[in-house]
């Protein structure tokens, strides 16, 4: 609530629309992994540099209440995405969000909070150019997300890619195509788009002036 306050004095409460992505695409590979793919609509004033120090100190707060540095504590995971998002907590490597090599945890809903995941994630690459993370399930993984960032315009492409299933020879397509639908289905993954989409587009309402004060 805190968080939508900011955001309201700051003029803009609403999501952008899954439409307002250049395409999206969901698939299945042979193997039974499911590949959830989004071109996203250009992040306008927030540069591949921001985008990485965004990542790097996503766990941090912030006294911006919409419009100048004077309210109060609010996290930059909650300006992000007011209504699904709980909590980004870095385990090792940083204590301001993630880096590379450095294990966090998410905490998020959606779906109109029907949909929850908390989860614990390594981070494989995180740079001006990438930011990708892996969950794992007794030592295999079982999720990777993957963001690619560049110039583009007056601001940033940006594309978004989760894969889920497990990555072992047989065992591994068994179980993806038998049990990750009822844990991860078509149906999950279009929520996940729509969620996706709606914080990404957030990004240019709020990196650029907590990037501008706090770096």
């Amino acid at each position: 609530l805190t968080a939508r306050a900011a955001l309201a004095r700051a003029g803009d409460t609403s999501f952008k629309p899954v439409s307002s992505a250049k395409w999206v695409d969901v698939s299945r590979d042979r193997a039974g992994r499911l590949r959830v793919a989004i071109e996203h609509d250009t992040i306008s004033g927030v540069t591949p540099q921001m985008l990485r120090w965004w990542f790097e100190n996503l766990a941090r707060s912030t006294t911006w209440d919409g419009q100048g540095f004077d309210g109060p504590e609010i996290s930059f995971y909650h300006l992000w995405h007011h209504r699904d998002h709980i909590a980004v907590t870095p385990v090792t490597g940083s204590t301001t969000g993630f880096a590379q090599g450095g294990r966090t945890r998410i905490d998020e809903q959606f779906n109109d909070y029907r949909d929850r995941i908390s989860v614990e994630v390594v981070t494989d690459r995180l740079d001006d150019e990438e930011f990708t993370f892996t969950g794992t399930f007794l030592g295999r993984p079982v999720v990777r997300v993957v963001h690619l960032y560049a110039p583009e315009g007056d601001g940033s492409r940006f594309y978004a890619e989760t894969v889920v299933g497990l990555e072992v020879p047989v065992l591994g397509a068994l179980v993806n195509w038998l049990v990750v639908p009822w844990i991860y289905s078509k149906r999950t993954a279009a929520r996940w788009i729509r969620h996706n989409i709606e914080e990404t587009g957030r990004s240019e309402h709020v990196i650029p002036a907590l990037y501008e004060h706090h770096r």
